[in-house]
């Protein structure tokens, strides 16, 4: 034995390298916010990725692919009607659907975790619940602004 007590650890040592390949594992992955897309700018698809970032900080894509169907279905609708609409015309109302899908697809998805996250909060802490519930049904019977 050595005089700092190290042998008396030997055993339960030797225990954990013989378990330690089995109990645990050999690679640890673990997925940060699974389900999103992260888009990466960098200089291979971007001849300035510092600018597109800062431009997207301030408008994601979504907001900025938003606003441009919104002005071109205007500048559209601003034409005199032709008798055949150009292909594109019914290309880009046909994402713009799209698009508006998404977006009503995304609500209801949250509504429905609103839902469930408060179905859990009923159960594990009720005062909290009434306080929330009681605060969502005070701001649903308020008249909309305007």
């Amino acid at each position: 034995m050595t005089t700092d007590g190290s042998d008396a650890f030997a055993p339960f040592l030797k225990f954990l390298q013989m378990w330690m390949p089995i109990a645990a594992p050999q690679q640890l992955s673990q997925a940060i916010l699974p389900g999103w897309s992260l888009i990466s700018v960098n200089e291979t698809n971007s001849s300035a990725p510092d600018t597109e970032q800062a431009v997207v900080a301030k408008a994601s894509y979504g907001r900025q692919l938003g606003r441009l169907i919104d002005a071109v279905e205007e500048l559209i609708r601003e034409r005199p009607p032709s008798a055949t609409p150009p292909a594109a015309f019914e290309a880009l109302h046909m994402l713009a659907a799209e698009v508006d899908a998404a977006k009503l697809a995304a609500t209801t998805a949250r509504f429905d975790r609103l839902r469930s996250d408060l179905a859990q909060l009923r159960t594990q802490d009720p005062a909290e619940f009434t306080r929330q519930a009681s605060a969502l049904r005070a701001l649903l019977d308020e008249p909309p602004p305007g």
